[in-house]
C-alpha cells in the first residue's frame, strides 16, 4: 500500500506490453497478497457494507459488459476494477491500530509532492468568456486541471487532521509544507467543482470532528477573506483578478459558449432510459453517443461529466443501487465514529479523527463528480481507491477496536481470524 502511495506522482507512466498505468500494476501486489491470505485462511474478509458495494460493483460491471455496446473496450475497465477492489481488501486486511497515522501522513506528503509538481509548471493565468474559461491553468502530472483540483480537494481534510494530530514539531513542519502546496494547487487549478467539493469536505470535517474546528475556523476565515478580495479586485489584477472572474462565473455558468455539458447530460439520460437495467457497458458512453439518435455525436465526449449519469448510462439502475451501498457504508462508518466515546483512549481518538477525514475526502470526490467525472485518471483513481480501502477500515475497525488494543501493553494485537469471523458474523 505504501508503494502504491509513493508511486502516485508517476501514475501517468504506462507499463509497456500491458497498456496499463504503473499504479494499477502496483495495486495488483496487495490485491494478490489479500487473495492469498484469504484463500490460505490467514485472514477473513471483514463484514463491510462499503466492501460489499465495491464487490458487487465488479459483478454489475461484468453484467453490463455482457449486455454493452463495446465489450472489447469494457474488458480493461473490468480488469482494473478487479485489481482496485482487491487493493481495497488488502488495505482492510493490513490494518493494525496506529498504522492509520503513518498511512495518512504519507498520503499527505505525497500529495504535497504532486501539488509541488503542478506549481512548478505554473504559468500566466488569463480569464476569458466571463471567467468560464481560464487559460494557463495548472495540470502537473494530470491530463487536465480538474483532475488536479479533485486530488487536492480530496486530500484537504486528511491534511488538516494530520496536522492537528501530529505528535512532533518536525512532522508538523513537513505536513505544513505539503498542506500549503495542496491548498495553492487546489486554488490555482481554477476548478470550480474542486473548490465546491473541497469546501464541502471541510464543512463535513468541522461538523463531525470537534478537534479540527479551531484550525478550520482559521482556514475558513482566510478562504472567505481571499474570496471577498478576489471578487472586489480589478479583473486585471494578477491571480486575484482571475480568481474573482472564476468566482463570478459560478453565478452564470452558461457564459462559455463552448461548454456542451447540458447536451452531454441529455445524451447520458437518453442512453440510461433506453437501457435502464444494465446500461451501455463500462466505458460504452462515447460509443453509444455516436448513434444516429445522439445529439452530441460531433462533440467526441468521453464521459457524461457527472458521476450519477455516468453510472446510469454505463451500468444502469443495478449499478446505481450498488453505488448507494457504498455511500450507505460510508455514512455508517462516520456515524459510528461520531457517536463513539474516545475520550479515554488516545489510539481510538486518532482512529476516529482520521476515519472522519477519509470519509470527508470522499465527500469532496462525490461533490466534484456532480460537475465532472475525472475518476478515470490513474492518479485520481488510485487516490480514491486508497481512500475507499481506508473507508472499509473506518467502518470495520470502529467495531473491533476494543479487541485490537490491549491496555497496558506496548502494542496492540490483532484478533485471530476465527475470532474476527465470529465478531463479523455476529454483527
Amino acid at each position: 500500500m505504501a508503494a502504491v502511495i509513493v508511486l502516485l506522482p508517476f501514475g501517468y507512466v504506462s507499463v509497456p506490453g500491458l497498456g496499463m498505468s504503473l499504479l494499477f500494476v502496483a495495486m495488483a501486489a496487495p490485491a494478490a497478497l489479500a487473495v492469498r491470505a484469504v484463500v490460505m485462511g490467514e485472514e477473513v474478509i471483514p463484514a463491510s457494507v462499503v466492501l460489499l458495494g465495491l464487490g458487487l460493483g465488479v459483478v454489475s460491471g461484468l453484467l453490463s459488459l455482457a449486455a454493452g455496446v463495446d465489450p472489447d473496450g469494457a474488458v480493461p475497465l473490468v480488469v482494473i476494477s478487479l485489481l482496485t477492489v482487491g487493493y481495497a481488501v488488502g488495505i482492510a486486511l493490513a490494518y493494525r491500530p496506529g498504522l492509520e497515522r503513518a498511512a495518512l501522513d504519507l498520503l499527505v506528503v505525497v500529495g504535497g509532492v504532486i501539488a509541488g509538481m503542478a506549481l512548478a509548471s505554473a504559468g500566466s493565468l488569463e480569464a476569458v468568456e466571463g471567467g468560464s474559461v481560464i487559460s494557463g491553468r495548472l495540470t502537473g502530472p494530470f491530463a487536465q486541471p480538474n483532475e488536479l483540483g479533485m486530488a487536492c480537494a480530496a486530500l484537504l481534510p486528511v491534511a488538516v487532521v494530520c496536522l492537528v494530530t501530529a505528535e512532533s514539531r518536525r512532522l508538523v513542519i513537513v505536513l505544513g509544507v505539503a498542506t500549503s502546496a495542496l491548498v495553492m494547487a487546489w486554488a490555482m487549478s481554477m476548478s470550480r467543482g474542486a473548490w465546491i467539493g473541497g469546501i464541502a469536505s471541510l464543512v463535513c470535517l468541522a461538523i463531525c470532528e470537534p478537534r479540527t474546528r479551531r484550525a478550520l475556523s482559521g482556514i475558513g476565515a482566510a478562504l472567505a477573506a481571499t474570496c471577498v478580495i478576489a471578487v472586489l479586485a480589478p479583473r486585471n489584477t494578477a491571480l486575484l483578478g482571475v480568481i474573482g472572474a472564476r468566482l463570478d462565473s459560478l453565478g452564470d455558468p452558461t457564459q462559455n459558449q463552448y461548454d456542451a455539458r447540458p447536451q452531454i447530460w441529455e445524451e447520458a439520460w437518453r442512453q440510461a432510459t433506453e437501457r435502464p437495467w444494465f446500461g451501455v457497458g463500462p466505458g460504452g458512453f462515447p460509443v453509444a453517443a455516436t448513434d444516429s439518435a445522439s445529439a452530441v455525436s460531433s462533440y467526441d465526449a468521453d464521459h457524461p461529466h457527472n458521476l450519477l449519469l455516468t453510472i446510469l448510462a454505463e451500468r444502469g439502475t443495478i449499478g446505481l443501487a450498488v453505488g448507494v451501498l457504498v455511500v450507505a457504508g460510508c455514512v455508517l462508518a462516520i456515524r459510528r465514529h461520531v457517536l463513539a466515546d474516545t475520550s479515554f483512549n488516545a489510539v481510538a481518538a486518532s482512529l476516529r479523527s482520521r476515519s472522519v477525514a477519509v470519509v470527508a475526502g470522499l465527500v469532496a470526490v462525490a461533490v466534484h463528480c456532480m460537475f465532472d467525472m475525472p475518476l478515470r485518471n490513474p492518479i485520481v483513481s488510485a487516490l480514491v481507491w486508497t481512500l475507499l480501502g481506508m473507508a472499509v477500515v473506518a467502518e470495520t475497525a470502529g467495531r473491533l477496536h476494543e479487541t485490537r488494543e490491549v491496555p497496558g501493553t506496548p502494542g496492540p494485537r490483532r484478533p485471530s481470524p476465527t475470532r474476527e469471523h465470529e465478531m463479523s458474523t455476529t454483527w
